[in-house]
């Protein structure tokens, strides 16, 4: 299988069309924030680089290459194994 050629980054007027857009689907309006106030719990510059900076790092957990021959180390090993050892 052959892996799909890298797509551009999206740029950051992308991700925030996306994010607005999806706050508008939840019903959220983030137009109620000020747009940029230090001294505000939340703005929509703060709210906005926050969502752009998720959005990357899940972009990149999703590429993560998995080894298909590693596995799990189980802190209890099944009941089963007492049956199949061979000692």
């Amino acid at each position: 299988m052959q892996d799909p050629s890298p797509q551009a980054e999206p740029t950051d007027e992308e991700l925030d069309t996306y994010i607005h857009t999806r706050y508008r689907l939840l019903g959220i309006d983030v137009s109620v924030l000020p747009v940029a106030d230090e001294g505000a719990p939340m703005d929509q510059t703060r709210l906005l680089a926050n969502a752009r900076s998720i959005l990357r790092q899940d972009v990149r957990a999703a590429n993560f290459k998995i080894d298909p021959q590693f596995t799990l180390p189980q802190p209890f090993p099944a009941p089963f194994t007492a049956w199949t050892d061979e000692d």
